[in-house]
């Protein structure tokens, strides 16, 4: 005798054919009583001469895993151009840049930069040149 029943779920598989067949019925007079009474019952709601050929609900089963299959596919289908769409919506959000705001004019710093610029351009010499030529100049 098992410490663990059968839930009624493995009952109802084992009705079909799926349930687990470790031999548990045989050892548990509990569970086998369950599984006589649901075998009874489905017997009895189950119309006479119903009997299904094996190749039958293989050929059914194929056409169930393809018809799943179809729709998976047409599910994808659609939904790829979807987060596309949703993907490119969302580059173009976050990679929009903010509007610059127009240079602002300042007549001091512009009367400084030129004169800057002027003052370097009327140096003939580089600043850099004047410590080298230190060296090759005579002392006095």
């Amino acid at each position: 005798m098992y410490d663990k029943h059968w839930t009624e779920d493995q009952l109802v598989a084992r009705l079909y054919g799926i349930g687990p067949q470790d031999g548990h019925l045989e050892l548990c007079p509990s569970c086998a009583r369950r599984w006589e009474t649901i075998r009874c019952r489905y017997e009895s709601l189950r119309p006479a001469g119903t009997e299904v050929s094996e190749g039958y609900l293989a050929a059914q089963r194929r056409v169930i895993f393809a018809r799943l299959s179809e729709k998976r596919h047409a599910f994808l289908r659609v939904l790829a151009p979807v987060l596309v769409t949703l993907l490119l919506a969302t580059i173009v959000i976050v990679h929009r840049t903010a509007p610059v705001p127009p240079p602002t004019v300042d007549n001091a710093s512009d009367s400084q930069l030129f004169e800057d610029v002027f003052r370097r351009a009327s140096i003939t010499e580089p600043t850099a040149v004047g410590p080298i030529r230190s060296l090759f100049e005579e002392q006095k």
